[in-house]
């Protein structure tokens, strides 16, 4: 049942009384949801801001691990550089300070100290080799390294397993600036390579990707700051002794220092996104922090927006009613009761093609061209109808299928009055020609005839049975051509380079030269039993007329899709006379065999959609171009 139809009458007339209730409907349902909206929309956009700088802290994370791991990389194969010679100390430091030089800011100093020969060991005993702080003598305590401890508080021994194994540091406080050592063996085994970093200045250039954005690295055990950018190198606690954040109950709270750690939280005064470092021998863990105002400042401007847009909406559904119903409204009544009287046939309804330009004066528009087309399709079915074909009503376009459908339909009615003047133009010269040729062989028979009355022993009754026997060709050929033309091509692949020798091969060529110019093969789609037959009589016509030689070329025409056939001999030329009956399309003397040979040749080119043209200037050049039938299959097909 339809709905509609249970409100009252007045109601159910007046489109702009149902506009205007439905705009209160809708009025209600967007303050309802909008409110509903603009609290989930709040909570998703918080939800976003905090996942923003927790991704940020995590793409700063990968960053100094990439950046840790790669200065590991470098210090190993640093160690196995070829100027680091224990013999020379002198250009081991050389080495050394050119290499500092060289490397990131980061790297502060070098030095090549001995392997420790007893096991284990602390690594503060050793001995410094050559240093590029000037420290060459000294004992490696000297440099301020804290190698740390392990998982069970016991200090990690410095030793290496190999050549190139590389051992992490702990943060240290060297000189007032917090350090990490990274030390890798040189390969003879007695000594090993010491680098040392301040992270801080990796951590001063870190990408923020909201403005006021703030970076700290904090250690992995007790959660201590460790890297502050425009901060002093000193350890204390983040945010004090009296404030534990969620970032450092999570680092003492996880089962061992390495385990990874990942989040955001809402302080009082800023938002914080935090990432532990993902790289072997580091337990650092990455803490981006934004003020809450510029963090949450997208969220406040959303439940801004959303509440005058509510209110925008309101007054909207207000105005759009009344500009509908004193507009719109009353202009489709109007287009309404014209449309009404096209469609009942009265195309005198007068419809203005104005300049309004919105939907309303589109609509009016579309229905002003649907009326002159029917105008159009009207007119051009008279001169379809009429046999008009070159009538200006009929270049007149006509979108979609109707314009399509008129267009195939002229084009049919006017392939069949060709096909049907095609046909009565081939019955005309058959019968013309088969009268004339019918009256000569007659008349020769008689003659003959007469004379062998008279002589008994003469040869005339060979020439009687030679005549006879060109007639019954000649209409032999001509209901073979009627056949052939009649029918519609069926197109298959043929290869010309094939087809022209062969028939080369069935004609007598005993005083002429046949020569040949072909590629090594043309392959064209048409119709080849009708091929055959249009090919057979320019052949037969240059052999015979020629008075030494015959040349046939094929060649591709220029835009590739085709081939043009040119068949030459040195002969008398074909007559003018039949070249002028046979542009003409009629068929006013004909001479013998000859001219059906040339109808045959005409007739088949057209059949095969090519083109045809002589040049008679030097003997007779006959050029037949042939098109690909592929395009005109998949035409009909479809």
């Amino acid at each position: 049942m339809d709905s509609e139809g249970l409100l009252p009458e007045k109601i159910r007339s007046r489109y702009a009384v149902k506009l205007f209730a439905v705009s209160l409907l809708i009025t209600a349902v967007i303050v309802a949801g909008g409110m509903a909206i603009a609290s989930q929309v709040s909570d998703r956009v918080t939800n976003e801001q905090l996942a923003s700088v927790e991704a940020n802290a995590e793409l700063e994370a990968e960053s100094l691990a990439r950046w840790f791991e790669g200065e590991q990389e470098s210090i190993r194969l640093l160690s196995s550089h070829r100027g680091i010679d224990r013999s020379n100390r002198t250009r081991i430091e050389r080495t050394l300070a050119g290499e500092l030089d060289r490397t990131s800011d980061e790297l502060v100093s070098l030095h090549v100290v001995e392997r420790p020969t007893e096991q284990p060991s602390n690594g503060t005993t050793e001995r410094i080799v050559a240093s590029s702080d000037g420290l060459a003598g000294e004992p490696l305590s000297a440099t301020e390294i804290d190698w740390g401890q392990t998982a069970t508080g016991e200090e990690v021994a410095f030793q290496f397993d190999n050549t190139t194994e590389t051992l992490v540091s702990w943060v240290y406080l060297d000189a007032g600036n917090m350090s990490v050592a990274i030390a890798s063996p040189t390969p003879d085994g007695d000594h090993v390579l010491i680098g040392e970093y301040h992270p801080s200045t990796r951590v001063a250039a870190a990408a923020d990707a909201t403005n006021d954005t703030s970076t700290v690295v904090l250690g992995g055990v007790s959660g201590y700051v460790m890297f502050e950018k425009n901060r002093p190198n000193e350890f204390r606690p983040y945010k004090g002794e009296s404030t534990v954040t969620e970032v450092e109950s999570r680092i003492e709270e996880r089962p061992n220092q390495f385990a990874p750690i990942s989040g955001a939280e809402l302080g009082d005064t800023e938002v914080r996104g935090y990432h532990s470092v993902p790289s072997d021998g580091v337990n650092w863990v990455v803490v981006k922090e934004v003020p809450r105002s510029t963090a949450l400042a997208v969220t406040n401007q959303v439940q801004t927006d959303l509440t005058v847009l509510i209110g925008l909406t309101v007054v909207g559904f207000v105005l759009i009613s009344g500009m509908i119903h004193f507009g719109p409204i009353r202009s489709i009544r109007r287009l309404s009761r014209q449309a009404e009287a096209v469609a009942e046939g009265d195309l005198t309804a007068e419809i203005p093609d104005g300049n309004r330009i919105d939907e309303v004066g589109q609509l009016r528009a579309s229905l002003h061209r649907t009326k002159a087309y029917i105008e159009t399709i009207t007119q051009q079915a008279e001169k379809i109808a009429r046999r008009e074909f070159d009538d200006a009503a009929l270049d007149e376009e006509i979108p979609g299928p109707v314009g399509e459908a008129m267009a195939d339909m002229r084009d049919d009615l006017e392939r069949f009055i060709e096909e049907r003047k095609q046909r009565e133009q081939r019955l005309e010269v058959f019968n013309r020609l088969l009268r004339h040729n019918l009256r000569n062989r007659l008349d020769v028979i008689r003659s003959h005839t007469e004379q062998l009355a008279d002589q008994t022993d003469s040869d005339d009754a060979e020439a009687v049975l030679a005549a006879t026997d060109r007639l019954a060709s000649i209409g032999t050929r001509a209901r073979r051509i009627d056949r052939l033309m009649a029918r519609d091509p069926d197109p298959t692949v043929v290869d010309l380079t094939s087809v022209v020798p062969s028939l080369l091969s069935q004609i007598t060529s005993d005083d002429v030269t046949v020569n040949t110019e072909f590629p090594s093969t043309a392959t064209l789609r048409t119709d080849a039993e009708i091929l055959q037959t249009t090919l057979t009589s320019p052949l037969e016509n240059a052999v015979k007329y020629a008075e030494s030689s015959v040349t046939v070329s094929i060649a591709p025409t220029a835009d590739k899709e085709g081939y043009r056939i040119a068949i030459s001999d040195d002969g008398p030329g074909i007559p003018a006379a039949e070249l002028e009956s046979l542009a003409a399309g009629t068929e006013t003397s004909l001479q013998h065999g000859r001219g059906l040979g040339l109808w045959q040749l005409r007739w088949g080119v057209d059949a095969l959609g090519g083109d045809l043209s002589f040049e008679t200037d030097d003997g007779t050049t006959v050029n037949i171009t042939l098109d690909d039938l592929t395009d005109q299959t998949e035409t009909e097909t479809e």
